[in-house]
């Protein structure tokens, strides 16, 4: 889970991260376009392609960042961060439509075949991109994991695939330089693929956003936990999370004696609150006091939502 961060802190690294995405785009797409006039390989298209899609992907992550991070208003009292989701399933277009259009280029290669020119200069540059998109996923996966914000995640996902990506048009010029001519079209056909399964998983991850998906489940056995370390806390029931940029909304029902004075069942809320933000600091914790006859304590059963379920 992310770390403790105020907003000042999350703006600057999800800001340095957005705009290291789009410097690295823009720099592949220039020597992309290079190597790709003088070869003529649809490899190198599918990767020219794809940078492209990717300057546009990070150009919307950017300007989604800075709208999630405004402070919630009169509004938005739950704050803009599903702004990052809607630009994941922004970039999951983008994605599909860059790969459709290499299917068509890779059908089209493998159908009128064709010797690459400059393969060595191809390689070279193929080797530069691997360099760059590693550096920038060491970039984001730090911010990702101060964050937790789920567009930076998003976008890491597809620089990460582009490694693979990268790895097979080496082996595609190399095999066609060595006169496979085949080869090119073959390795774009897959890349074009691959990139389709890339767009379809972000996608998909962005809706299950968007619908306010349950944490994971883990989150739940730790709640039930914590609640089970607090003596005077009879069970919980009726668990709701949901994740909305950098921050988690948790609600809960803890059961308490009914006899237990409003004072001492509100400071036992915030006991159990305080240490399930210990878990997860960017959190949004609500906690509703429950009364209920005193009765000996059970096992916690995590996946209660009755009320007849105490944990202990």
């Amino acid at each position: 889970m992310p770390d403790t961060l105020d907003d000042h802190q999350a703006r600057r690294l999800l800001t340095l991260a957005a705009s290291a995405s789009v410097a690295t785009a823009l720099i592949l797409i220039a020597v992309k376009s290079v190597a790709w006039t003088m070869t003529g390989s649809v490899s190198l298209l599918a990767s020219l392609i794809d940078s492209i899609m990717d300057s546009l992907a990070s150009l919307v992550n950017f300007a989604a960042i800075r709208y999630s991070l405004v402070p919630a208003d009169d509004e938005h009292r739950f704050g803009h961060g599903k702004a990052e989701a809607l630009a994941g399933l922004g970039q999951s277009v983008l994605i599909a439509g860059s790969a459709l259009y290499l299917l068509q280029e890779a059908v089209f290669k493998l159908l009128n075949p064709e010797p690459i020119e400059a393969t060595g200069l191809g390689v070279g540059v193929m080797v530069f991109s691997i360099a760059l998109t590693a550096l920038l996923l060491v970039v984001q996966k730090y911010v990702v994991r101060r964050t937790g914000s789920t567009a930076i995640d998003a976008d890491s996902l597809h620089y990460l695939s582009d490694l693979a990506v990268n790895a097979g048009i080496i082996l595609a010029l190399v095999i066609s330089g060595l006169g496979f001519d085949a080869a090119d079209g073959l390795v774009g056909l897959v890349i074009a693929l691959y990139i389709l399964w890339s767009a379809w998983k972000i996608g998909w991850e962005s809706v299950q956003l968007l619908l306010d998906r349950e944490l994971p489940g883990e989150v739940r056995d730790v709640i039930g936990t914590v609640v089970g370390e607090h003596d005077q806390a009879l069970g919980f029931h009726d668990l709701r999370s949901r994740q909305s940029g950098r921050t988690q909304f948790i609600q809960l029902h803890v059961d308490m004696d009914e006899t237990l004075p409003l004072k001492d069942a509100h400071e036992l809320g915030e006991r159990i609150r305080a240490d399930i933000l210990q878990h997860y600091p960017a959190a949004e914790v609500i906690i509703h006091h429950d009364p209920v006859p005193n009765s000996p304590h059970v096992p916690v059963d995590p996946d209660s939502s009755n009320r007849e379920d105490r944990a202990g």
